[in-house]
């Protein structure tokens, strides 16, 4: 979102070198399929299925045909846990062009699709699926896609230019004015959850930190 929106997001504009690695850094969709079924075709010891292709050198950034093998770029299931909890549940895990694709179609044309790789892939043609969940990053408009990630170019000073408050240097003439937090402004944990929590906390005690120093008869508490 901060990629295509800044121009419209900021008046006046970003400074250059923070603009400059937002547009370094790489950012890309990675969708989820949550496939459930009425009794598990796989092992009760099993976490994770992963799915190997023949012909897998073939998958590479641009597909030919994207509409007719974007399943192919599923390229596994996480098994849920508990079986207590949430049943007969598996994870599918698609990225790329091919995530964005599989996001324009119908919930029974993805439904449909998985379905056959599961049957091929486990030779059984019995197996049908209870009912599928997706997530659609890509074409949802608060974020464009799902994670970011180290682009070619990109170094470890566009990080910390991405987490940079404005003004950098604040002070009673220029007072603190933008945050930037999310799982793009971590220095490590970049692409996680975890890594997006952890500069939600960063920027809440920087928040503390500022309305502190500037009324120390007001101290708010933090618990973070």
């Amino acid at each position: 979102y901060l990629k295509r929106h800044h121009s419209s997001l900021f008046q006046p504009p970003l400074p250059l070198h923070k603009l400059h690695s937002i547009q370094r850094f790489g950012f890309g969709t990675n969708n989820k399929i949550f496939v459930e079924f009425d009794a598990p075709w796989w092992d009760a010891d099993c976490d994770v299925i992963q799915l190997v292709w023949e012909d897998e050198d073939a998958l590479v950034d641009q597909v030919p045909d994207v509409q007719r093998s974007w399943i192919k770029k599923l390229f596994g299931f996480t098994v849920v846990q508990p079986t207590e909890r949430y049943g007969h549940l598996v994870c599918g895990w698609i990225a790329g062009h091919e995530s964005e694709h599989m996001e324009t179609l119908s919930e029974q044309e993805v439904m449909h699709a998985v379905t056959q790789l599961i049957r091929r892939f486990t030779g059984n043609p019995s197996i049908t699926p209870r009912r599928i969940l997706r997530s659609q990053w890509f074409h949802d408009p608060w974020t464009n896609g799902s994670y970011s990630h180290l682009a070619t170019g990109c170094s470890e000073q566009d990080l910390k230019n991405m987490m940079e408050p404005l003004p950098l240097n604040e002070s009673k003439a220029r007072p603190l004015q933008v945050l930037f937090a999310g799982e793009a402004t971590h220095l490590c944990y970049f692409s996680t959850v975890h890594g997006a929590l952890l500069t939600g906390w960063r920027e809440a005690d920087r928040l503390i930190s500022h309305y502190s120093s500037s009324n120390p008869s007001a101290r708010p508490t933090s618990k973070l």
